[in-house]
């Protein structure tokens, strides 16, 4: 998979366009109902306050809780596989949805053509319906920002087309198709992305009132090798539960040294004796410099879900306004959606990346 961010309840993790875009799509494969309801969306705040409470550990002891902070979304490419020059920003896993009639997704597709079944644009009435069971306002703004390239993107809301696709694991050729089978969000024209990585891998998506990304305060990490009697074994807190996901019958591989002007950066690799190349378990501990003390630890184990990320892809840094610092890009995740932890938080909150993942 693309993105490479961390989980197990643990890490991942130019010019601003201010200006209002219209999305650039046609609307061709529109459907529309004949009596659309004009009315307003509700005048809801998207607020960063909501909390989910999660715990990592079934022992008490070992219990930790996590509160979340914030959401933000990935921006896919859709001109491969859906041949549509797009970006799209799907809001499905907001998106609470119900077979009722009043509380539809999508409208009703049984006398709708397969063709036509695949991209939807909705119309006022599944507009609406979308922000507000979503606590969005046509006067929120989009802001994307590609941390690899320090580039920052914002659109008005009421400016961009709320869409449905067929997830990548429906087939055409089986709809009609219910409404959880689509993906649904807002789409951006490819032309109005300009600075964006590559299909857009490392870019985080926020949808409020302000921008809340952090310019140019991100860094890739730079690694180097070191002796594993360099590695401050002596600081760790791993919890019994925690080093219980340690793989059995592993040796220590190489461990790497990082470091910033705030902080060392250590890993240790763990792998299995008879396979030097792929690493099981990756020990990461984060030390302040200046206070010369832990601040972040953790451990990655490679499973079914997830796999430990090769030695290039991690960033450290300052993502949000007013945050603490995060670090992220140790894990390449299968299985559901990754999260950002931050560096030295003393409440244990995290961010929720919302990456609709159909796997």
């Amino acid at each position: 998979m693309k993105r490479k961010f961390a989980i197990l309840a643990i890490v991942i993790f130019t010019t601003i366009s201010c200006s209002e875009n219209k999305s650039g799509t046609t609307t061709a494969d529109t459907i529309e109902l004949k009596n659309e309801n004009k009315t307003d969306s509700q005048n809801l705040n998207n607020e960063s306050s909501d909390t989910v409470i999660t715990n990592n550990y079934s022992d008490t002891e070992n219990q930790t809780t996590y509160i979340k902070d914030l959401d933000l979304f990935w921006i896919r490419d859709l001109e491969q596989n859906r041949n549509k020059k797009v970006g799209f920003i799907s809001l499905s896993d907001i998106y609470s949805l119900s077979e009722h009639l009043d509380s539809l997704a999508i409208p009703n597709l049984e006398n709708v053509d397969n063709e036509n079944q695949l991209y939807l644009k909705l119309n006022s009435t599944y507009r609406n319906r979308l922000l507000s069971k979503t606590n969005i306002t046509e006067t929120d703004s989009v802001f994307i920002y590609d941390y690899s390239t320090d580039v920052l993107l914002s659109f008005s809301v009421r400016k961009l087309n709320v869409v449905a696709y067929l997830n990548d694991y429906m087939n055409i050729k089986d709809c009609p198709c219910s409404q959880s089978d689509y993906m649904i969000g807002f789409e951006v024209s490819k032309k109005l992305l300009n600075g964006l990585a590559k299909y857009y891998s490392d870019a985080l998506v926020f949808i409020g009132k302000e921008n809340p990304f952090a310019k140019g305060q991100m860094k890739n990490i730079i690694w180097k090798k070191i002796s594993t009697e360099k590695f401050p074994f002596e600081k760790s807190q791993l919890t019994e539960m925690q080093n219980k996901y340690k793989h059995k019958n592993t040796i220590k591989g190489h461990a790497y040294l990082s470091e910033t002007g705030k902080y060392h950066i250590f890993i240790q690799d763990y792998i299995e004796s008879n396979n030097f190349f792929e690493v099981q378990n990756r020990h990461l501990i984060v030390i302040d410099k200046k206070m010369k003390k832990l601040v972040y630890e953790t451990l990655f184990s490679d499973s079914e879900g997830s796999g430990v990320a090769s030695l290039e892809l991690q960033w450290i840094g300052r993502l949000l306004k007013n945050k603490p610092e995060v670090i992220f890009g140790f894990t390449g995740v299968s299985f559901g959606c990754p999260s950002i932890h931050y560096i030295n938080s003393r409440d244990n909150k995290y961010i929720q990346i919302n990456c609709d993942n159909r796997h």
